[in-house]
């Protein structure tokens, strides 16, 4: 879970009225993030381009990794299984878990 700071949270209605602001904060790095609130539920997150790029591209260093990366040295027969039950689990949405 993330934590916020007070100043770091704000209400949508706020966002929309202070956008500038907050775009400010973020640019000037008095804040790191922004989080959006909406009918009393955190709904999304603000952040600066920088590090939404380096994110995207921990993400998809990450996703290029092959089993062998994670488990070091296996037989072809298990990294063949492996392999295929990883692919498996990232065609499922993940909104069915």
């Amino acid at each position: 879970m993330v934590n916020f700071a007070r100043n770091e949270i704000i209400s949508s209605t706020q966002l929309v009225r202070q956008f500038s602001s907050f775009m400010n904060l973020l640019k000037d790095r008095s804040v790191s993030k922004v989080g959006i609130v909406r009918n009393n539920e955190m709904e999304a997150v603000i952040i600066p381009i920088e590090e939404y790029e380096q994110l995207r591209a921990m993400a998809e260093n990450r996703s290029k990794k092959s089993v062998k990366d994670y488990f070091g040295t296996m037989d072809e027969e298990t990294f063949s299984i492996m392999e295929e039950a990883l692919s498996d689990c990232r065609k499922v949405d993940i909104n069915e878990w």
